[in-house]
């Protein structure tokens, strides 16, 4: 039986500016480091290190990122790391560099290593270039009685599906030998997948770098042997990326409405990075975004406001006016008013619906 951790998609020196204060933006190519570090502790008492592609953001990796990541990979002596390029950090980005007598980066032809003490052979292959239309799958050598794991970075797609990430079609995944494929290029964690006698996962980025990442993001922690696979994973983002819907109806003036922001702000952690979508109704004016997000600048990390509120009508007031806008009022409460209990207040969105498109001129 062998230990590993397995993680991928790290995305060094990612800017960050088009989100972020400059400050903002280089405390998180920090914590991105501080993050790797933080697995890297978990790798140095596994058997293998599994690193799946894309480990730099792009063909510009910086001499500090450099340094650091063979500082990291010293500090692990009796671990085997494993390296693959992706499609941000093809081949060449990394071939100019030595990180490590106990480095192992796997080219752009398939090859394997094989680790006779755990009776484990790693197969693996690099991305050449920024796209890959032809799968780099190819027949393995397969170590009969071993463990063989594929480290790749890929796209998993049915039988005839069509990539420019690598190709990896589930039937020939499948049929290929091993008893797990550690990959790297979805962002999201996919679960442990089992494909006939083969499993095969994506750990996931483990630091969020937009709200199409949002949520806990971690890495893998496992053991394998011949036909089997166990494997946990492990949350490890220093912040997250929050999507958030926050009602603000019944707030009568801007000062509540802050106060409402900060209270699910504190409760979900002020860590965290947040779009947060206002919505329900409210008074005309009352939602000024740029003032809000100024008063609320130092009550997270980085907070986004987007206004989806709808106006608040004088419902009652409306009903009595001798108009176009009076006489559906009237109608929409009274139908309302048959619907069952649990359908009311799809009747009243429908009605504050309506007036919105009357106040817009819509209808007349």
């Amino acid at each position: 039986m062998a230990t590993f951790v397995h993680t991928a998609d790290i995305h060094f020196d990612t800017p960050f500016t088009a989100r972020f204060t400059p400050e903002q933006a280089s405390l998180r190519r920090k914590e991105v480091m501080r993050t790797f570090q933080n697995i890297c502790e978990a790798a140095k008492v596994a058997d293998l290190f599994l690193v799946a592609g894309d480990l730099f953001d792009g063909r510009f990796v910086s001499p500090e990122t450099v340094a650091f990541l063979k500082r990291c990979f010293a500090e692990m002596p009796d671990t085997q790391v494993c390296l693959v390029a992706g499609n941000h950090d093809p081949y060449p980005v990394y071939a100019k560099e030595n990180f490590g007598e106990n480095v192992h980066l796997f080219g752009t032809e398939m090859a394997y290593l094989d680790l006779p003490e755990k009776q484990v052979r790693v197969h693996g292959r690099s991305f050449s270039n920024q796209y890959e239309e032809s799968t780099l799958l190819t027949p393995l050598p397969i170590k009969e009685d071993w463990c063989n794991i594929l480290l790749i970075h890929g796209e998993v797609v049915a039988l005839g599906g069509e990539s420019v990430y690598n190709p990896l079609e589930k039937p020939v995944l499948e049929q290929s030998g091993v008893d797990y494929a550690a990959l790297g290029h979805i962002h999201q964690y996919s679960g442990i997948q089992r494909l006939g006698g083969m499993y095969y996962a994506y750990p996931g980025i483990p630091e969020g770098r937009g709200f199409d990442e949002a949520g806990e993001r971690g890495y893998l922690v496992g053991t394998i042997e011949k036909g089997a696979v166990q494997a946990t994973w492990k949350p490890v983002a220093k912040r997250e990326f929050v999507l958030m819907d926050l009602d603000v109806s019944a707030c009568g003036d801007s000062l509540e409405v802050v106060d409402k922001i900060r209270t699910a702000v504190e409760d979900a952690g002020k860590e965290n990075i947040y779009r947060i979508c206002l919505v329900g109704t409210a008074a005309k004016d009352l939602i000024k975004v740029e003032s809000l997000q100024e008063q609320l600048k130092e009550a997270a990390f980085s907070i986004e406001l987007r206004d989806e509120t709808r106006p608040a009508y004088p419902i009652e007031s409306l009903a009595e006016e001798n108009s176009l806008r009076g006489a559906f009022v009237k109608e929409m409460l009274s139908e309302i008013a048959q619907l069952p209990e649990e359908e009311k207040k799809m009747g009243e969105l429908a009605l504050s619906i309506g007036l919105d498109a009357m106040e817009r001129g819509m209808l007349r």
